[in-house]
């Protein structure tokens, strides 16, 4: 049996309001309907959206199934990076979208230049852009004093 989606990691996000979730990550992230599946009372059970070369899951919390989003768990410990070749201009996106600055964009220590957001949904999402390969022994060289 084949599989009807490309397979590897597809993360699955549950949130208070999918509609309004699928809205913000076209607006934010150029995220891509591919996919909808709504239940007959109007309840969104998934939507499967295509984001760069990744997949993305949203749905609606569903405390009866354990599927709880950030508000109602007090935030999330699990921060989803998106690697993109301008993370200013998604962050400025994402930004104007409703999404909150944790971390601002930034050269950093490891080469990348990176910077972290949540969304409205309460999910974190680092947008990011590798500018350089080094080596571990260079990262630990330029790592700042702690």
């Amino acid at each position: 049996m084949t599989s009807l989606r490309p397979q590897g990691l597809s993360p699955h996000l549950f949130v208070i309001d999918a509609p309004a979730a699928v809205g913000f990550y076209a607006r934010a992230f150029g995220a891509i309907e591919v996919f909808r599946n709504t239940l007959p009372n109007g309840v969104v059970l998934f939507v499967e959206l295509q984001l760069g070369a990744g997949r993305l899951l949203v749905s609606e919390e569903s405390p009866q199934l354990g599927a709880l989003a950030p508000p109602t768990l007090g935030g999330s410990p699990v921060l989803i990076l998106l690697e993109v070749d301008d993370p200013d201009a998604v962050a400025a996106r994402a930004i104007d979208a409703g999404a909150e600055v944790e971390m601002p964009v930034r050269e950093m220590f490891w080469g990348e230049r990176y910077g972290v957001l949540r969304d409205p949904f309460g999910h974190r999402w680092a947008v990011t852009t590798a500018r350089e390969q080094l080596t571990p022994d260079e990262i630990v060289e330029q790592t700042p004093d702690a």
